[in-house]
This record gives C-alpha cells, structure tokens and sequence, in this order.
C-alpha cells in the first residue's frame, strides 16, 4: 500500500466525515491482499510465504505485529519469573514438608512404642493384680493357722493385721474399678474377690471366739500330736490340691498368653513341693499304724496331674495360635522399621505388596478364630493377642504412606495411596 493510501486510512480514523472520500480512493487504488497459503507447503514455500506477507505489510500492520511481539515478550519474561518463582516456593515447601515428615517419623515411632508400652502394662497389670489377690487369700490362710496359738496380745495383733487386710481388700475392689474403666477384662479377677472376701469374714470371726475363749480361761491342754486330724488335715489338703490341680490343667489347655508359661511352671513346681509334703505326712500317719488307704487313692490322681502337665501344655491349642501371632507381629515390627528408614522410591511398591500380604495373613487368622468359635471354643483369650497384629499393620501401612509422601515430594513424583 503507498504512503498516500496509508495517510488517508489514517486521516479517516481522525475524521469520519471523509469517509466517503476513502471509499472513492480506496476503489480506486485497492490495496494488495496477501496470497492465501496453500494447504499443504514445504518448509522452503512456507518462509517465502511468510517473507511475501512481512513485505506486503504496511507501517500500521508492521507497527500491530511490533506491539504484538514486545506484549508477547513481557507476557514471556513475567510466565518465567512467576515459573522461577513458584519453582523457589516449591523446594522451599519441600525442605519444610520433608522436616515435618521427619517429626512426624519420630512421634509415630514413639506412638508405636508408647502404645505397645500401654497394652503391655495392661496385661501386667491384670496379672499382677490376680496375683495379689492370690498371696491374700494365703495371707489369710497363714493368719489363721497362727490363731490357735495366739495369746491376748497376739489377738491384738490379727485384729491390727484383719484390719490391713480389709484395707487391702478395698483397695483391690478399687483397682479392679480402675482397670474395667480402662477397657482391660477383669472377669477372672471378679471371680477371685469372693474366695478372699469369705477368708476375711472366717478369719474375723475366728479371732473373735480365741479372744472369748482366752477371756473366759481356755484350759491349755497337754501338747499332744492327734494324729485323726492330721489325717483329716490331709485328706483336706489333697482335696484342695486335687481342685486347684484340675484348674491348672485347665489353664495348661487354655492358655493363649506365650508370656504366662512361666507362671504356670512355676505353679508346677508348686503342686511337686506340696506333692512331696504330703507324701512325707502319709508315710508318718503310716507309721503309726493308722490306715491310709483312701489317703493314697487320693494321691494317685495329684501324681497323674503333675505328670499330665506338659502333655497338655504341649497341646495347647491357643498357645500354638498365639505363637502364630506374635512371630507375625515380629514379622510386621520389621518391615514397620524398614518403611520408616526406606528412602528409594523403587522399595515403596514392595512395602505396599508386604502391605496386602500381611492384611491378608490377618484376615487368615481371623478366618482360623472363626473356626475355633464354630467349634466350641472360647476364643476370647486370643482376641487381645489378634488385636495387636491387627493394630500392628496398620500402623505399617501408615508407615509406608508417609514414606512414599516423603519420597514423593523429594523426587516430585507421589506414589498413590
């Protein structure tokens, strides 16, 4: 297009009035149009296309595309400094996430460890409380086989140590409380309180009649040995021992907690002193020339229990399950060490795989509980056990994500969870 054309496009943008003159000129001297490209143009054809067009331009279209390319290169220069920007802000968010990753690590491990701690103090707990219950009822025991020989004074002395006792009683009663609230099973406990609350009464009552019969002047008769009631005395003895015998066979069948074996051992080793005991005390009834037949029938079953000990707890159903379990919690507290120590992207997938593997394991066992209760059987002493695993894993898979989190904003590639 001329200089002059291009003048009067411009004259007729200031002055509309002349519009009809730039109708007349530009018929007259139309500009030229750019060729159209053809559809299809090799490399050589589209630069001489694209040369033939920058030539036809005018100083207004050559000024458009001046301004086109100098907004371009601000729009360019600015989408890099905020892309520069935001790269900063970024590894700047990383350095800060993979920091709070870190705590986070650190407090889940001590949450593990510290929840552990707590399911383990639990158990003790309710242990160690079914065991002093146990050593009062003896306690009671004791004090009243040291009644018959007490004076005033020393009936003075079980009345300070009954009180002690019902003070521990109330304090047992408040534990127990204490315990139920806290989630832990306390049935087992519950059914021991009677036994000890009974003792009490008995050992009140004894100390008040050796007190009246003290007051009142006991005759204190030639010390004499009556072997009758020593031999009653026994047969009693191997009564009770007969029962308790029974309960610890029983507990040998149904122990689901690996931790107790050595309690019940040592039980064993129990029942073989007492074992020992009464056979000295039959043989010296024997010497007397007393009959001690339906003693030593009485015997035999004690003898047969302390033999019939490992057999049952070498067929212990629960205990074997349990083992089962807990070499699974070992197998799980490893890979929940090597998830929180695992720093390559490759090992993420194979920790999800251990993941299922071990979910899967789980739910087998369950299946397995399933089959014990359809079969009769109280499977309440390995729910507890089967809780830990369960808890176990899960606490790996949180793990694992954390790790892949971790890894992924690193490397800038999050793995799925």
């Amino acid at each position: 297009m001329s200089q002059e054309a291009a003048s009067e496009r411009r004259r007729v943008q200031r002055d509309p009035e002349q519009a009809d003159q730039l109708d007349l000129v530009t018929e007259s001297q139309p500009a030229a149009q750019p060729k159209s490209p053809p559809r299809e143009l090799t490399v050589s054809e589209l630069q001489a296309y694209k040369a033939d067009n920058l030539a036809r331009d005018d100083d207004y279209t050559t000024e458009l595309r001046m301004q086109v390319m100098y907004h371009g290169e601000v729009l360019l220069s600015r989408t890099k400094y905020e892309v520069e920007l935001l790269e900063h802000e970024l590894i700047a968010l990383s350095t800060v996430f993979n920091e709070f990753l870190g705590e986070v690590k650190t407090m889940d491990a001590k949450i593990s460890k510290l929840s552990t701690n707590i399911n383990q103090a639990k158990m003790t707990a309710a242990q160690e409380l079914d065991q002093t219950i146990k050593k009062e009822v003896q306690t009671v025991v004791d004090q009243l086989r040291l009644l018959p020989k007490a004076d005033l004074d020393g009936v003075e002395i079980l009345y300070q140590n009954l009180d002690a006792l019902q003070d521990n009683f109330q304090v047992l009663e408040d534990q127990i409380t204490t315990l139920d609230e806290i989630g832990i099973k306390t049935e087992h406990l519950k059914k021991n309180l009677p036994a000890l609350e009974r003792g009490l009464n008995q050992f009140g009552e004894s100390i008040e009649k050796r007190q009246m019969d003290l007051l009142v002047g006991e005759e204190t008769p030639e010390e004499t040995v009556d072997y009758d009631a020593l031999k009653q005395e026994l047969k009693q003895t191997m009564q009770s021992q007969h029962h308790a015998m029974i309960k610890h066979l029983h507990q040998s069948q149904t122990l689901a907690d690996p931790k107790r074996v050595e309690l019940l051992k040592r039980n064993q080793a129990g029942f073989e002193k007492a074992y020992s005991q009464m056979q000295e005390q039959l043989v010296l009834l024997e010497s007397t020339g007393m009959d001690v037949a339906d003693l030593q029938i009485q015997l035999k079953p004690l003898d047969a229990g302390l033999k019939q000990f490992e057999r049952a707890l070498n067929s212990n159903q629960y205990l074997k399950f349990t083992a089962k379990i807990y070499q699974e919690v070992e197998m799980v507290n490893a890979q929940l060490a090597d998830a929180q120590n695992c720093d390559n992207a490759d090992d993420i997938e194979i920790l999800h795989e251990n993941v299922e593997v071990l979910f899967e394991n789980c739910d087998a066992f369950a299946d397995q509980i399933e089959e014990l209760s359809d079969q009769g059987l109280d499977i309440d002493p390995i729910i507890e056990h089967y809780d830990v695993l369960r808890m176990s894993i899960e606490q790996f898979e949180r793990a694992v994500q954390e790790s892949a989190n971790r890894i992924g904003l690193s490397s800038g590639h999050f793995a799925k969870p």
